[in-house]
């Protein structure tokens, strides 16, 4: 009965609630871009205040344990309707790169014909497939200069209000690791960087006003507060990077004082905080040192992870990596054994009945949907980046050249972060992603973005043909 009774909320928020919020938002564009607002913001809120789960599987270990719904989803779905109720002429209906993704979603179900348990798979293809709502809504919303300055104060707000939360975890409730309302500090430190690098690009640009700039600054500032409180190598390496990055694109754009004041105040930020989380960085290091001398568990599940894709090139089911490399499965459970026994440990069978997912997300894809999944996943990252290089190559000198930048550099960060991370198979920062990738469509579709992007907010774009977008 209560399965019910959630099936007919969550069927009811999509197909009712959220079209007719659409509908709504479509008389008011203030109200489309506070909605747009409220979508950037959400990917930070606690996952028990976005997600609904249906025939849920708590003691499963895989990146879905049901069948998942997202507030995120049905903001999305309300923003595409709102869009198509305004009628505005030259508007596509659906963004571009749309059909890769769905063609990755479609070939990954490919896995499900092998796949131990097959529910499990459906769970992961309604999770992806569904998701998309979120870039597309994103793609329909993202329109003109105040929606990007509007987009860019809801990010930094969201990295100072997420910065209060690890500071509390740290200092009154004594985490070590602070992860915020994320379920682990590698989601959180991705997060961060995705959002705090494109801020940080932004305030560098000559049109930013002084109270945005501080805005800007103040978040990334917390933002890197929250990477030293999550004592994350990788998200700390990734953040410092990709800040150095996105300022020297600010200074092929040629100097200013107001960049060299941005710059010189990082550093002197950077130092600080060196020095302050020397500490916590060292004995982070090592803990890691004491472990060299044995193969890493990430190693291992890699191994696993191959002999899958060796044994089943479209892969062994979509979110069954949890079901093949544990108990009662037999098959690939052998090299964690091997492993704990090399390390010295006696092996009881109770310890693998829920061994961990291989922490690499392309090794995750490749065992679980095999070549088809895998090719088509990666076509799709690398559409999202031409579609940032194209809107920097057109923008280069405006707010969202600079905007742009940005993106450019946090998506490549996130990308190669995957190697070692599976964060983008998890249901925050997948939204944040699909988010970010529904504004550089939105950029890529515009035959003149730099002239879209400096005009005037028209008072009723339903009634007018905004400047920059498709024919």
């Amino acid at each position: 009965m209560k399965e019910l009774l959630k099936a007919a909320v969550v069927l009811s928020g999509y197909l009712v609630l959220a079209p007719l919020l659409g509908w709504a938002l479509a008389r008011s564009r203030v109200a489309e871009r506070v909605a747009l607002c409220l979508l950037v913001f959400m990917p930070s809120w606690a996952p028990g205040k976005l997600t609904l789960m249906l025939q849920s599987v708590e003691f499963y270990r895989g990146h879905t344990k049901g069948f998942e719904f997202s507030l995120m989803v049905a903001l999305g779905i309300a923003l595409t309707v709102c869009s198509w109720v305004q009628h505005r002429p030259g508007n596509r209906r659906w963004p571009p790169g749309l059909w890769l993704y769905l063609a990755y979603g479609a070939l990954s179900c490919l896995s499900l014909i092998p796949a131990a348990n097959r529910v499990y798979g459906l769970m992961a293809a309604w999770k992806f497939l569904s998701v998309v709502m979120v870039f597309v809504g994103a793609f329909h919303a993202f329109r003109d200069p105040k929606d990007l300055y509007w987009v860019l104060r809801t990010m930094a707000v969201a990295l100072i209000l997420q910065s209060l939360v690890c500071l509390k975890m740290r200092f009154v409730d004594g985490y070590w690791q602070t992860h915020g309302w994320f379920e682990h500090q590698n989601p959180l430190c991705m997060w961060v960087y995705l959002y705090a690098i494109p801020v940080l690009s932004a305030a560098f640009a000559p049109e930013t006003s002084r109270r945005d700039t501080l805005l800007f600054l103040g978040s990334v500032g917390a933002a890197a507060l929250m990477i030293l409180l999550a004592v994350s190598r990788a998200g700390l390496g990734a953040f410092v990077v990709g800040s150095a990055l996105v300022t020297g694109l600010a200074f092929l754009r040629g100097s200013s004082a107001k960049k060299l004041g941005i710059a010189a105040l990082g550093g002197c930020g950077a130092v600080a905080a060196g020095l302050l989380a020397l500490d916590s960085l060292m004995t982070r290091v090592s803990v890691e040192r004491s472990r060299e001398h044995e193969e890493d568990l990430r190693s291992v599940l890699n191994r696993q992870a191959k002999a899958m894709l060796e044994d089943s090139p479209v892969g062994i089911g979509w979110n069954n990596f949890g079901v093949m490399n544990s108990l009662p499965a037999e098959q690939y459970v052998g090299m964690m054994m091997d492993w704990d026994q090399g390390r010295g440990f006696r092996v009881y069978d109770e310890n693998y009945y829920a061994c961990p997912l291989t922490e690499s997300l392309y090794w995750l894809i490749l065992s679980e949907t095999g070549y088809p999944g895998f090719v088509s996943y990666v076509a799709f990252l690398a559409l999202t980046l031409a579609w940032a290089l194209r809107g920097l190559r057109c923008s280069w000198r405006t707010p969202l050249g600079y905007f742009v930048a940005g993106v450019l550099v946090a998506l490549a960060l996130t990308y190669l972060h995957g190697t070692v991370e599976r964060v983008l198979s998890q249901t925050k920062n997948l939204s944040a992603w699909l988010l970010i990738s529904g504004f550089m469509a939105r950029v890529a579709l515009m035959r003149r973005p730099a002239v879209a992007f400096a005009i005037p907010t028209v008072p009723n774009p339903s009634k007018v043909l905004p400047h920059g977008l498709p024919a």
